[in-house]
């Protein structure tokens, strides 16, 4: 095509003449400003070698359809239709393209901001404040991460902590890679802005979980929440459980399991297996089979009926799990499943929705005696400084285990005013900021606690109706047993809280997620569409990013810079940036101390090494 615009003439002269101008200048002019532009790539050199790939490689066509057109392309018949170039160069269109490069450079360049901080190596410069560690994780056989570092502010005004959170909320397992930084003032007070994103679904509820820093929804369908377009696209997997282990993906789906596709374990010949998770090497499970009854009763012989709990020793070099290899218990009571886990040091714990609560460290044994007449569930767990926190029904408040028991902490979170006090159910927890964040059931409470303070703050309700009262215990109680519907299926769920970014998502729901109908009256008028909501709010002085998996170390840094610019970066790559309101207590630094590293509101480290210092 070039050479149409040549005279037709076809000897090596014309066409050089023709293919330089059509083909190698402009190629080599427009990857050469590219490449130039790409100094200051905010990935630094790695940032440059992908421009470079993508321009000089992308665009290698033109480089080639100079030597077709001007020495090796052979044209016996000619060639038709020609318009020959101009003798001259035109000064006007030479002065276009130009201009439009002055313009982008040095008018629309400098306006560029990676938000939301400058150049990741102008922080580390001017940092008042930098963290550096060598992390070493060793081998991952699904134990938590825990904390980094955690270390008050010479000044005594602030925190500054960084880890990773072991939570694990009804349904879903909170992303184990992310690690968080968080400066936390030890006053208590926090501000905080909210953003309600489009729904996800149809239906009054869902839950969310995220993976490699993206946030899923789960409801009649797995849908990706997109931040470019502001819109949730239908997920390509069904799979609701899922977990990073190294660089490999678990997915358990349907009671089987697979890893990175493959086939690792295919559900029983009787019965269902239920809630999977993967920790200490063990894939843990439920599995239970009714027999053909319903309702819940005692164990008597597993033909009539009964439900085991499996810890099955497997890790991804392994090309299925060995069930002969298993550490099994016969459940007390049959119909027994999980709403969480939970991992103390190197045990792991998992409480039925009958009350029994199971402890394996190389072994089973029960710490609580399942009853099926009394409630007693536990739907979230996480690890808290020392302790294990465990998230309660009927009393709505956490339980503690170090070990030994499982015990109630009186007053955590406190019951909000105007609301029953029966029935309630602390149901979601993360720590988001470096505070302990918890949702409770029937009013849609979100509560948040701090450490430095130690004081709690009621957040919010998450739906803004009906109003409160103290004379029925749940929302719409009499109106839902009057239509002959389940009198608390209004109720209101905080059903998920997952820090992503700079952002905690929360998710609301009814008691089951369920279509609204015209006969729902009293949920009318959209106000149905307050069920199955996700908020997104922000707080100053927080970010979160996954990391990447490496075999033996990696380098992390945690900077603030004193414009209140907060960063992550891994072996010299920018993960994340954030900003906090408030840097007096950053000017003042910390002391370094042993006392800093591996413990903190995440938990115990858990990986095989860690060094940190300051600068």
């Amino acid at each position: 095509m070039a050479l149409r615009f040549g005279t037709g003439v076809l000897d090596r002269e014309q066409r050089l003449c023709v293919a330089l101008p059509m083909l190698l200048i402009p190629y080599l002019s427009v990857n050469v400003v590219m490449t130039t532009l790409s100094y200051g790539h905010p990935l630094g050199g790695t940032g440059m070698a992908i421009v470079a790939m993508k321009t000089w490689m992308g665009n290698s066509p033109f480089f080639w359809s100079f030597f077709i057109a001007g020495y090796w392309a052979a044209f016996r018949d000619g060639i038709d239709r020609t318009s020959p170039l101009p003798e001259t160069a035109s000064i006007a269109w030479i002065m276009l393209p130009a201009g439009f490069v002055a313009v982008a450079v040095g008018i629309l360049l400098p306006t560029v901001n990676f938000y939301p901080s400058p150049r990741l190596d102008l922080i580390q410069e001017v940092a008042t404040m930098k963290i550096s560690i060598t992390l070493d994780r060793g081998e991952d056989r699904g134990q938590n991460f825990g904390t980094l570092f955690e270390a008050r502010t010479q000044d005594g005004s602030a925190v500054v902590g960084a880890g990773f959170q072991g939570v694990y909320n009804t349904h879903h397992r909170i992303d184990r890679h992310v690690v968080q930084f968080f400066l936390r003032p030890t006053d208590g007070e926090r501000t905080a802005t909210t953003q309600l994103l489009p729904r996800s679904t149809e239906l009054a509820g869902t839950y969310l979980f995220d993976l490699d820093g993206e946030i899923y929804s789960s409801s009649e369908d797995v849908r990706k929440w997109n931040p470019s377009t502001q819109a949730w696209t239908v997920d390509g997997s069904d799979a609701r459980e899922r977990m990073r282990l190294e660089t490999r993906v678990l997915r358990f789906d349907g009671g089987s399991a697979t890893c990175d596709g493959v086939s690792i374990l295919t559900p029983p010949d009787r019965g269902t297996y239920y809630r999977f998770f993967y920790a200490h090497g063990h894939l843990f499970f439920y599995h239970t089979y009714w027999a053909e009854q319903d309702g819940y009763r005692l164990h008597t012989f597993d033909d009539d009926g009964f439900s085991k709990l499996y810890a099955c020793p497997w890790s991804p070099l392994e090309s299925h799990v060995d069930m002969e290899r298993a550490q099994v218990i016969t459940l007390p009571v049959v119909g027994e499943v999980p709403f969480s886990y939970g991992q103390y040091h190197d045990e792991v714990l998992t409480c039925s929705n009958i009350g029994g609560v199971y402890v394996f460290d190389g072994s089973w044994r029960m710490i609580v005696t399942p009853e099926i007449e009394t409630s007693y569930q536990v739907y979230s767990m996480t690890n808290f400084y020392d302790r294990l926190l465990l998230a309660q029904y009927p009393t709505g408040k956490l339980f503690e285990y170090s070990g030994e028991e499982v015990t109630l902490i009186e007053g955590w979170p406190p019951v909000m005013e105007g609301v029953s006090t029966s029935a309630r159910e602390a149901q979601t927890l993360a720590i988001y900021g470096g505070d302990l964040f918890v949702g409770v059931w029937p009013w849609a409470e979100m509560w948040r606690y701090s450490p430095d303070a130690d004081r709690w703050v009621f957040n919010r309700r998450m739906l803004s109706h009906p109003p409160t009262t103290d004379e029925t215990v749940h929302p719409y109680e009499n109106e839902s047993a009057a239509a002959g519907i389940v009198h608390n299926q209004w109720g209101q769920r905080v059903t998920s809280l997952v820090p992503n970014g700079t952002d905690l998502m929360i998710s609301t729901s009814a008691k089951a997620p369920t279509l609204w109908e015209p006969a729902y009256d009293w949920v009318g008028d959209g106000k149905w569409k307050e069920y199955g909501t996700v908020t997104r709010m922000t707080m100053p002085g927080v970010v979160c990013a996954p990391l990447q998996w490496t075999e033996g170390p990696t380098q992390l840094e945690f900077a603030i810079d004193d414009e209140g610019c907060m960063s992550i970066t891994q072996d010299g790559v920018a993960l994340a940036f954030a900003k906090t309101d408030d840097t007096s207590g950053v000017q003042s630094g910390v002391a370094d101390s042993d006392q800093m590293w591996k413990r903190g509101i995440f938990g115990e480290f858990g990986g095989i090494k860690l060094e940190g210092w300051l600068g």
